[in-house]
């Protein structure tokens, strides 16, 4: 049978190989509709069943100019593959048919040249990084963002080190996650064998805000290109946003430690893994790519901070500024970090939010609706006096239509910094200004259903 070849290959017993156009149109059900698991500009990525599993076909569109040299450039470079933190590459199809069309109104026919470019994966099932990046108070644990960063770093650094490849679009869609969260690099298609130290694209197709800034502006391609995709990478893992502003590295370790006290899970060890995952990602973000490290310099960082067994190194060399590891929480907790609204049409509705101050000093807050929907919030500032709460209600009035999306992502922010002296009528806006002093930001999201 024609799918023997592709289940022996899912099964280790063949290497990945040329695959029959007809095989992967079988297994994908004729290309259906119901078969589609994800899609891009150039390529559509069908679910494929055969007996002993299931399979990705990533199938580039018919409507796009297929460049054969990218294509089996990408061939090229998959089957030299093979390490845990990339996407088994199954094998591939080149089949091209000629098509008899009748010309209206004669007798004649054009033949066209019908032609299909395929590649055949392992599937992964979990879905790709992007829909797992949040801020630092939800979301993910730390130690699975952590051991997705040393796993993608493990797999940049089979790419570069021993395959002398450059990915050229790291981004987090291109980041597969298994069922035990174990990240998986996929879609090299702007792969580049390292034929040369340096080589020049006129062709630049990467994803905006990943992309290194000399590919973006020169076309200039190297290894240093995929250690700025990286950096940003890691530094939406530690923060959820692509970039740290100077001050606000020590705010980022002020919410891991003010959500970590809440769970327990409060060690000198993680404090050292996201000080140093901040380090790393922002020194991959350098304008200069010569400042920006090499895979195998920073690899070694990443291994060594991995705590085994719960220990970690003294001589690390970072230091943690202000916040130091056991210290009081000196933030304004805000539960919970998502609204959820029972929505009915025409029906006002409403939920509660409550902060908590359990520091010994008075806190101010002011709630900024972000979107256009008509919620009322009572109230919408004020202080929270030490070791005290304050309950908020939101209330959303009466809506005709359901909204269009109902899972809406930062519809509010709380706003909150220590005052002395205060009274809820003196708050102002201008009292948030980060500039001003330590202020936090937290953004609430809300769920209709």
């Amino acid at each position: 049978m024609e799918s023997d070849i592709l289940v022996h290959i899912l099964d280790g017993r063949e290497k990945p190989t040329n695959l029959p156009f007809a095989l992967l149109k079988n297994i994908t059900k004729n290309f259906s509709e119901d078969r589609v698991v994800g899609h891009g500009g150039f390529a559509i990525v069908y679910k494929g069943v055969l007996p002993n599993g299931v399979v990705a076909v990533k199938r580039i569109r018919n409507n796009h100019s297929i460049d054969e040299k990218l294509f089996y450039r990408e061939v090229d470079s998959l089957l030299t593959i093979n390490h845990q933190n990339m996407v088994r590459f199954l094998g591939f199809c080149a089949s091209t048919e000629h098509t008899a069309i009748k010309i209206e109104g004669s007798r004649q026919h054009i033949y066209a040249e019908m032609r299909e470019r395929l590649l055949c994966f392992e599937y992964i099932s979990n879905g790709s990084l992007k829909n797992h990046i949040t801020d630092e108070l939800r979301g993910l644990e730390w130690n699975t963002r952590y051991q997705i960063i040393k796993g993608i770093c493990e797999g940049l650094h089979h790419l570069h080190k021993e395959k002398h490849i450059y990915h050229m679009d790291l981004k987090p869609a291109n980041i597969l996650l298994d069922n035990q969260m174990r990240p998986k690099i996929t879609d090299f298609g702007l792969s580049r064998l390292d034929e040369k130290s340096e080589t020049m694209s006129e062709d630049r197709c990467g994803s905006l805000g990943y992309c290194a800034p000399e590919y973006l502006l020169n076309g200039k391609m190297s290894f240093k290109s995929d250690m700025f995709s990286l950096g940003i990478v890691i530094t939406e893992l530690v923060t959820g946003a692509k970039g740290i502003p100077d001050n606000n590295k020590n705010n980022v370790l002020r919410k891991w430690r003010h959500r970590w006290k809440k769970t327990g899970k409060e060690t000198p060890l993680i404090y050292q893994q996201v000080a140093k995952c901040m380090e790393i990602g922002l020194l991959c973000q350098e304008i200069d790519p010569c400042k920006r490290p090499f895979i195998w310099d920073m690899i070694h960082d990443i291994r060594e901070i991995e705590g085994v067994n719960g220990k970690f190194s003294d001589d690390c060399g970072y230091t943690f500024g202000q916040i130091s590891p056991y210290s009081e929480d000196d933030m304004l907790g805000v539960e919970p970090l998502e609204l959820h609204f029972p929505f009915e049409i025409n029906k006002q509705i409403s939920c509660s939010l409550k902060l908590t101050n359990q520091t010994d000093a008075y806190i101010a807050f002011n709630i900024q609706k972000m979107s256009p929907l008509p919620y009322c919030m009572q109230p919408n500032k004020g202080i929270v006096p030490p070791q005290s709460k304050c309950s908020v209600d939101v209330t959303l009035h009466p809506q005709h239509r359901a909204p269009w999306d109902m899972q809406r992502a930062d519809e509010f922010i709380v706003w909150s910094t220590k005052v002395n002296g205060f009274s809820s009528e003196d708050i102002t806006i201008s009292m948030f200004n980060k500039e001003s002093g330590v202020v936090d930001a937290m953004n609430l999201d809300v769920i209709f259903h």
